[in-house]
């Protein structure tokens, strides 16, 4: 299989914002506003930890109605924390900061049985059916978060971004696809004008991804979303010396852009290095940390969406 062109396109882009990344060290020291949160899983109420980083009202462009909102969503065995203080190179704001620092919200999830989500602060193994749970159950319950947030007018839940490491870059898609799948509620005549329900995840980041986790597939779940009429934006980023999990990140870049409009916001960023996962955020800015902020700010923070309640009309 020929290995996805790589081209400096981003980073060229990239390299405009460098005034910028000047000013990351003199504000690293700022750890940002947030909150620890415990929401319940959809359907069997597992005790799930978040972080949230809300939206600041004088970073964002238009009000908070305009604010996108992030999820960051960790590896196996691993939990919020290395989002929360080690997805930085040394002297800038860990990552969900920076976000927040530039007019997003953003929340750092600890998935069932990883970090401080466990039931009855007990330890459990990861069984391949909890992979499942944590779409259908840990993710809903995240969304529900943000939806009451988004009723709240703090952000713009239409305006929703995904980035997953490792196996959480298949929950990322599955759960993306499962958004996607959801019809808007039966309150206007009109297909156009229905209240939707779901269809908010508008950009996927997938770092050192998995092919699959328990019965979920990462392939599987882009060959639903690559649909151009989603207008989904997609990086993937993998060291290109990274054996482990290169192979599926090339498989899951080719499958996306088969579809040739989506190469227009499609991007596959591979670094000379050996590093994985969130290890390529300690990296120098350029290798990873800079290209996510430049293709979050392209794809999902310009554009024009609209705040709408999302309740049914029937229930207003």
């Amino acid at each position: 299989m020929r290995a996805p062109k790589f081209t400096l396109t981003m980073l060229s882009a990239a390299f405009v914002c460098v005034l910028s990344v000047c000013m990351f060290s003199s504000m690293a020291a700022a750890q940002g506003e947030f909150e620890d949160e415990v929401i319940k899983a959809d359907r069997d109420g597992f005790p799930i930890h978040i972080t949230y980083f809300p939206a600041i009202a004088k970073a964002v462009t238009g009000g908070l109605t305009n604010a996108p909102v992030v999820v960051l969503l960790h590896g196996e065995k691993e939990s919020r924390l290395v989002w929360n203080k080690g997805s930085s190179p040394r002297g800038t704001s860990p990552f969900p900061v920076e976000l927040q620092k530039r007019g997003y919200a953003v929340i750092s999830v600890d998935l069932r049985k990883h970090g401080e989500s466990l039931r009855d602060g007990k330890e459990e193994p990861v069984r391949p059916a909890d992979y499942g749970a944590m779409v259908l159950g840990d993710m809903k319950g995240v969304k529900k978060f943000i939806q009451e947030e988004h009723q709240k007018q703090r952000l713009n839940m239409r305006k929703m971004a995904i980035i997953g490491s490792g196996t959480g870059a298949t929950v990322a898609a599955s759960f993306a696809e499962y958004d996607w799948s959801q019809k808007p509620y039966d309150d206007a005549p009109l297909p156009a004008q229905r209240t939707p329900r779901g269809q908010d995840v508008q950009v996927l980041i997938f770092i050192s991804p998995a092919a699959g986790a328990g019965k979920l597939r990462t392939t599987r779940s882009i060959g639903f979303l690559k649909n151009p009429s989603m207008g989904i934006a997609l990086q993937v980023i993998v060291g290109k010396e990274d054996k482990e999990n290169i192979s599926a990140s090339k498989l899951i870049y080719k499958n996306f852009t088969t579809i040739k409009a989506n190469a227009e916001h499609a991007e596959y960023v591979a670094p000379n290095v050996k590093d994985s996962g969130l290890a390529l955020l300690r990296r120098p800015v350029p290798v990873a940390y800079l290209p996510m902020l430049v293709f979050l700010d392209k794809n999902l923070k310009t554009r024009e969406i609209p705040w709408q309640d999302r309740r049914s009309r029937l229930e207003r």
